[in-house]
């Protein structure tokens, strides 16, 4: 990472580019629009204010998603957000906008538990890999894969409960 002088040109580029990966991941992990609103803005936000400029897109794509994680962690984290009733709940399928089958599954996936929906957005929603996921959220491959591999087994459950009782 090195500063250059902040361009407004180049941060709009980037938040284009990036909009769905960040919001994606805020939505997923927070569930709260207005939460997901808030580290959105908090992520672009400090990435001009860092003034930072990458080696490489990966490298730059790599700092969003693990800045997004954190701020989240911290949302999730905080003593007002344990205290608030959410109900604002952020229709994240409407968001994206999939299609009737992918709707099916992500509205599964936002039900799952954190330690779950996390990596399945980030591995199967934003493509990265299972050592990429592993080094974003500070742990060990072999978990991710563990958690992965669970969380496909909870959604193949649930999905295939909801077909049974004509959900979808």
């Amino acid at each position: 990472m090195r500063n250059n002088s902040p361009d407004i040109r180049e941060l709009e580029r980037i938040i284009q580019k990036y909009k769905q990966t960040v919001y994606g991941i805020a939505a997923a992990m927070l569930r709260s629009k207005a939460d997901a609103d808030d580290v959105f803005q908090e992520v672009f936000l400090l990435y001009y204010k860092k003034n930072l400029s990458f080696e490489s897109e990966g490298a730059r794509r790599s700092w969003l998603i693990r800045t997004a994680v954190n701020k989240c962690r911290q949302v999730n984290n905080s003593v007002w957000n344990t205290r608030v009733d959410k109900t604002d709940e952020i229709d994240i399928v409407s968001e994206f906008a999939f299609t009737n089958e992918e709707s099916e599954v992500f509205t599964a996936v936002k039900e799952l538990e954190e330690k779950y929906r996390i990596p399945v957005v980030l591995h199967y929603f934003q493509g990265l890999s299972v050592s990429e996921i592993a080094e974003l959220l500070s742990e060990r491959s072999n978990t991710v894969s563990v958690r992965l591999n669970r969380a496909r087994k909870l959604l193949k459950e649930r999905l295939e409960e909801d077909d049974e009782n004509g959900y979808f």
